[in-house]
């Protein structure tokens, strides 16, 4: 996870530009899937930035040695605090749902969607929207995005037919 972190073009412009419909999209489904594990697992005021498996069980990490390599990560490359909180989460990811003694419910990866946006441009900055570098979706409150239905499928040939829209 943290090899898929540190390949993504983090401040590449033109390929966030390209690939601002599919961002969006993929945005809007982290929201959903963030906002169904905030809701199972009590985490509403935490929502939608944050590192989930912490929440859940904070004792079930990455390796010391994978925990040490993302910090150097995120304290070179990241620099913005909701970013920073979701790549650890998706790092730890992992580990947690292999390790956790937890009952999990049947809810999707949460970071996937998110992970695919970087790859496909970048980060995002939060103020009023979430600018995704070219593209904008609205945060809202949790409850606007709790939904069972996903906003998009995680398929590149979907993914790709929204870009080029």
């Amino acid at each position: 996870m943290l090899e898929r972190l540190r390949d993504v073009p983090w401040g590449d412009w033109d390929l966030a530009y390209g690939h601002a419909g599919s961002r969006v999209q993929l945005m809007r489904e982290y929201l959903r899937r963030s906002a169904c594990w905030a809701d199972a697992f009590g985490a509403e005021k935490l929502w939608p930035f944050f590192d989930i498996g912490r929440h859940i069980d904070p004792e079930v990490r990455a390796a010391p040695e994978v925990t040490a390599a993302l910090d150097d990560f995120v304290d070179n490359t990241i620099g913005r605090r909701t970013l920073e909180e979701t790549c650890r989460g998706a790092v730890h990811w992992p580990a947690f749902r292999q390790g956790t003694s937890f009952a999990l419910p049947d809810l999707p990866d949460p970071y996937e969607p998110l992970l695919l946006m970087f790859e496909r441009g970048g980060g995002f900055y939060v103020e009023e929207m979430i600018d995704l570098d070219g593209a904008a979706v609205p945060q809202g409150q949790l409850s606007d995005h709790l939904s069972p239905i996903p906003v998009v499928t995680l398929d590149s040939a979907a993914l790709d037919a929204l870009d080029d829209a």
